[in-house]
């Protein structure tokens, strides 16, 4: 989210671009999606340059609809799973809809920088309920942007 379009050069890395595809205020205030978002940029990997059209898709399995739709405009998804949460319902519906979409399907482990942080519990869920080997999954933290360039390659 922020974190890709800081490391791309599309924003600057400041306090005030921290949210800044959160545009309703309980997207602020509790760190959520109720309103798909998207945006573009270009992304240069090894010389060449990519165009990455990105769409910010609500989480909660209320929204499937919404995520349908936007997965029907996309070539693979980044699955985002929190490392102290583990895989919720919405991590089983959203998987489930790209999976029969027939996208690629990139798990990324979030918020590996909190205290109470398990990425090798979440792996370990995401192997189970998925069949995505453990080693596939990257580990980031959005937040300082630890890992978030690797989401990219």
């Amino acid at each position: 989210r922020s974190s890709d379009l800081e490391i791309t050069g599309r924003i600057s890395k400041t306090e005030r671009n921290k949210q800044v595809l959160d545009k309703l205020q309980v997207e602020r205030e509790r760190g959520i999606t109720v309103k798909a978002q998207t945006a573009s940029l270009v992304y240069s990997y090894e010389g060449k340059k990519y165009l990455l059209n990105l769409i910010d898709t609500p989480g909660h399995v209320d929204f499937n609809y919404e995520v349908s739709r936007s997965l029907a405009a996309c070539q693979g998804v980044v699955l985002v799973v929190d490392a102290n949460e583990g895989i919720q319902a919405q991590t089983v519906a959203n998987f489930f809809l790209a999976f029969e979409a027939q996208l690629s399907v990139i798990p990324v482990i979030n918020k590996i920088d909190l205290k109470n942080a398990d990425p090798e519990r979440v792996e370990k869920q995401i192997e189970k309920v998925f069949d995505i080997p453990r080693i596939d999954c990257i580990r980031i933290s959005a937040k300082f942007g630890t890992n978030v360039e690797r989401v990219l390659q």
